[in-house]
């Protein structure tokens, strides 16, 4: 398809699209202006309601002053009912004619004087409504209106009774005849008989209509307005005449079309040109295509890097905040159990107290680990045997193993040589290995034997971690390792675990790959460096037994209820006094009072930090600036070294053995 068919086929589309819009809109602006039209005849109706009741309403207040004037009377003769009743008849042009009729509807007296005129009326036989409306109103002794009835003459009109009651008993009915049309002519406005057709209903039944030809748009129905008068249901209807609805419907609509073909036509006509643009430009991008993937292969590489760095300083982050909130009460539970290991148990007591405390410790060595790959710190290594990293590692796994029939064979080579490693880093990447495997054999249902295998290679050790279950798909198998990339379903994996061990491996100078041969399962393979030369390091590393020191009063400053009594009960163990204060605020009231020989605080509480602390002691005591003791259960960040390092202070992390707590009070007692 050529581009001048493309870009006339683009106009003609956005011209169709246009003038749809515009016939949308001009559709909602009909359906609008009909709305108005029967607002506006609402608002009539209720006018016209208005002017009707109110002037049936002065018909019925002059029929009740001639009533009145009939019960105040002694007597009425026929002169002063002629002259009431010509009054009667003036404050209401269209009543024909007034009569008085006794108790036994008889015609006693009527004006105009011709009573053979209202024989009619009162016929029962040939008269029905007019004489069920007297009868009406004589029993409920209340004013009452007649339906439409054809009156004397020929004409349609209706009866207004008006008992005439004194002290509760009637004496006579006064009885109006007026014509409907004549009547309500002269109360219905000219400006709303030229723009409007209007019928008036009594009791359902027409009465009235206005004098013009009848409205044949069906589009703006007619609206009611209804009013109880007289005993009697009455109902006003208006509707718009034809040439008030055309002249509404069809203004501007000339205008608003021509503009609407218009502006088609314009944006037509830009459609077609930015469509010709379009195709031009393409043609060019084209030609770049090749410049263009390389760029984007470039970018590509530097967002993956981003995000990782990204995703590892937020991890970093998450991680110091868990391992504050662990190690906090980890400090209390190593804490006590190594003053319950002082108190020398019986030997099954004495072992489970240590099984305790070697678990608590591995628990902040587990934690610890995990800092020290996502902030990059150096790791703690001795020389260890890998096959002993293996068989403990299979004794925490073993009953998982037997329960989901997974058998797990060793080939772990004898002569394996010790060489610098951190236990338990090896171990939680073993873990972490022999987890997927598991779960990998168990979802897709297939295969139960894991292999483990160690062995020299040249100068390196190797370990193997092989399965024959479902093995990894070749399409991911080089991303396994990337962080955040899992296979695993929502809510089962967060692409870390991988990640984690190839980060553990690569610090202790080794590496971490992975074998899937087609239907085979899949192998881990660590491979690790033989480093020995750190045997001498080590030995001098160990703690040497705290010194004894004379008794100190101490101020120990932690939130943490746990380490506060831990820390109360070690330091009363070895003969010193004791205060406490549980935040900032209290612990620099008991500075400011007290007379303290040292100071152990929390380096992150309420109201404040052990920044805090430091500052309070320089201001009010600052010979003790030097005898506080810093702990903290996170890692130590760089600002947090830089203080240290600024204030010489002690610091120890939680939780910590006695020794390392007894060795920073020695220490800092001698300052």
């Amino acid at each position: 398809m050529s581009q001048w068919l493309k870009a006339a086929l683009a106009g003609t589309l956005v011209a169709g699209v246009c003038l749809g819009a515009a016939a949308w809109s001009g559709a909602r602006e009909l359906t609008g202006r009909r709305e108005e039209l029967q607002r506006d005849a609402r608002v009539v109706a209720r006018l016209v309601s208005t002017r009707i009741q109110g002037g049936l309403e002065k018909h019925m207040t002059a029929m009740r002053q001639m009533a009145n004037f009939y019960v105040s009377s002694r007597k009425v003769g026929e002169k002063q009912f002629l002259t009431y009743a010509a009054n009667t008849l003036k404050m209401s042009p269209a009543c024909l004619n007034i009569a008085y009729v006794d108790r036994s509807l008889r015609i006693l007296r009527s004006y105009p004087p011709d009573a053979d005129r209202w024989s009619m009326v009162f016929d029962a036989r040939t008269h029905q409504p007019g004489y069920e409306t007297l009868v009406r109103a004589n029993r409920a002794l209340r004013p009452m209106l007649s339906p439409p009835m054809r009156l004397f003459g020929g004409t349609w009109g209706f009866v207004l009774v008006e008992p005439v009651v004194a002290n509760g008993r009637l004496l006579g009915t006064l009885v109006g005849a007026c014509r409907g049309q004549e009547y309500f002519d002269s109360m219905v406005l000219p400006e709303v008989t030229e723009r409007y057709e209007q019928v008036l209903l009594d009791s359902g039944t027409g009465i009235f209509a206005s004098d013009v030809g009848g409205s044949s748009d069906l589009s703006v129905p007619a609206v009611s307005e209804s009013f109880d008068f007289g005993g009697a249901d009455w109902e006003v209807r208006i509707k718009p005449q034809d040439h008030v609805v055309h002249a509404r419907l069809a203004a501007g609509r000339t205008l608003f079309w021509a503009m609407a073909c218009l502006f088609s036509l314009a944006f037509g006509a830009l459609a077609s040109a930015a469509t010709l643009w379009a195709i031009g430009m393409s043609a060019r991008l084209q030609s770049q295509g090749a410049a263009l993937v390389e760029v984007r292969t470039r970018l590509d590489g530097a967002k993956e890097q981003l995000l990782h760095a990204e995703r590892m300083s937020a991890l970093g982050e998450l991680v110091a905040g868990v391992a504050h909130e662990i190690n906090n009460p980890l400090a209390g539970i190593v804490g006590y159990t190594q003053l319950l290991m002082k108190r020398r148990f019986s030997a099954p007591v004495q072992k489970k107290l240590e099984t305790i405390a070697a678990e608590g410790g591995r628990m902040a060595k587990i934690v610890r680990n995990l800092l020290t790959f996502a902030r990059k710190h150096a790791s703690e290594k001795s020389l260890t045997d890998l096959n002993s990293v293996v068989r403990s590692t299979l004794e925490i796994k073993a009953y998982h193993l037997r329960a989901n029939q997974i058998k797990v064979v060793e080939e772990l080579d004898p002569g394996l040589p010790a060489t610098l490693l951190d236990f338990h880093q090896m171990q939680q990447v073993l873990l972490n290995l022999l987890n997927n495997a598991e779960q990998a054999m168990l979802e897709a249902r297939h295969g139960h034997t894991i292999r483990l295998t160690t062995r020299i290679v040249g100068d390196r050790i190797q370990m193997r971690v092989a399965d024959d279950g479902p093995g990894i798909p070749p399409e991911i198998r080089e991303r396994v390792l990337e962080p955040f990339f899992t296979t695993k379903k929502e809510g089962h994996g967060t692409g870390l675990g991988l990640s984690l061990c190839n980060g553990i491996v690569q610090e202790h100078g080794g590496r971490l790959s992975v074998e899937s041969p087609p239907g085979e399962g899949a192998t881990f393979i660590i491979d690790l460096p033989i480093r020995q030369e750190a045997v001498e390091a080590d030995e001098a590393a160990k703690p040497f037994p705290a010194p004894a020191i004379d008794p100190l009063k101490v101020l120990v400053i932690d939130d943490e209820t746990s380490m506060q009594d831990f820390l109360v009960d070690l330091l009363e163990l070895g003969g010193h006094a004791v205060d406490t204060a549980s935040d900032v605020p209290e612990a620099v009231a008991k500075i400011a009072a007290g007379d303290h020989d040292l100071i152990i605080t929390d380096l992150k509480m309420p109201g404040g930090t052990g920044r805090d602390v430091y500052a309070a002691v320089l201001e009010s005591r600052p010979h003790l600036a030097r005898r506080i003791v810093f702990t903290t259960g996170q890692i130590a960040g760089d600002e947090m070294v830089d203080f240290l390092k600024m204030t010489g202070n002690e610091l120890v992390l939680k939780p910590c053995n006695i020794d390392e707590m007894e060795s920073a009070i020695a220490r800092a007692a001698r300052n």
